[in-house]
């Protein structure tokens, strides 16, 4: 299968090196990163150890050529979302388009212009050591389905890709509610991780810790519930304890914007769940707080 993966940091960088061992890979990165990686190859510590080499990396959508890519693996930050999908605008009405990013509304963004979109949600834990070296911290499973202009043959077979490459990952008809899962997770670990600066597995460390993760988490569900999307605190508990043991050496996204002096995605996930409580009537102190408190980190 053909894969454009656009946006090489940690995690689309990762995810490229491990498709590219049996499909063909193009990558779309930052000049510094693009140059290490046609130099030396794409090197991948932890979880994953290779130096990959089979793939093409470019910095610009011009530099690529031969046929269209089948798949394009969106990997950006939720708020570059609008401008990756009209740089790839060539492709709109013939590859696929699967959004691996945080954040409630990414699917919606992209499906505006392209045909073939998936919905997606991915659970690895990556790093950016360097131009052409990343840490893989942590491998857990993807999980596609229809989301627009797709059917559940469509998710299967990029999930039957993925797999191919030794990673994990299977389709499911009703995405939206793991989108809305995920993006809980997120909620509660990217800040935390992020203001306290801890590594994901310290979450388990600590009485405190778990119980503001509870705290965190119901207020996410009650949220969900209003907008018809039914979850159960337990199961989510449930799964970030296990999120946070699988990738218990990573820094979160989060946590790797504020040390780099980035601009953080808190806009698109604490920041979506506050607005769509607003919009149905629904307090939300405990993301209000930590949404405010990252953006203070990000000043």
């Amino acid at each position: 299968m053909r894969f454009l993966v656009f946006g090489a940091g940690a995690l689309g960088s990762v995810v490229a090196a491990r498709l590219a061992t049996c499909h063909e890979v193009s990558l779309v990165g930052r000049r510094p990163h693009v140059d290490a990686i046609r130099e030396r190859g794409l090197r991948v510590s932890g979880k994953t150890e290779v130096v990959q080499e089979s793939l093409t990396a470019v910095s610009s959508i011009d530099q690529l050529d031969g046929e269209a890519p089948e798949v394009i693996l969106l990997t950006v930050k939720s708020y570059d979302t609008e401008v990756a999908v009209e740089a790839l605008a060539a492709f709109h009405r013939q590859s696929t388009f699967v959004s691996l990013q945080n954040g409630l509304g990414n699917e919606e963004i992209i499906a505006e212009r392209a045909a073939k979109v998936l919905g997606a949600v991915i659970n690895q834990g990556a790093t950016f050591l360097g131009p052409g070296e990343v840490f893989h911290a942590g491998a857990g499973e993807t999980t596609l389905g229809p989301f627009s202009g797709t059917d559940m043959d469509d998710a299967e077979a990029v999930a039957a890709a993925f797999q191919s490459a030794g990673m994990a990952a299977g389709a499911v008809e009703d995405i939206r509610t793991r989108i809305w899962a995920k993006v809980i997770l997120n909620a509660a670990v990217n800040p935390l991780t992020a203001l306290l600066r801890l590594r994901t597995g310290a979450l388990l460390d600590s009485e405190a810790l778990a119980e503001t993760l509870r705290l965190i988490v119901d207020e996410c569900v009650a949220i969900a519930a209003a907008c018809d999307v039914p979850l159960q605190s337990a199961e989510v508990l449930a799964t970030i304890r296990a999120v946070a043991e699988a990738t218990r050496d990573n820094k979160s996204s989060m946590l790797q914007d504020l040390e780099r002096g980035r601009r953080t995605e808190i806009d698109a996930i604490n920041g979506a769940l506050i607005r769509r409580a607003a919009e149905r009537g629904l307090p939300c102190p405990i993301n209000r707080l930590l949404a405010a408190m990252v953006r203070a980190a990000e000043a």
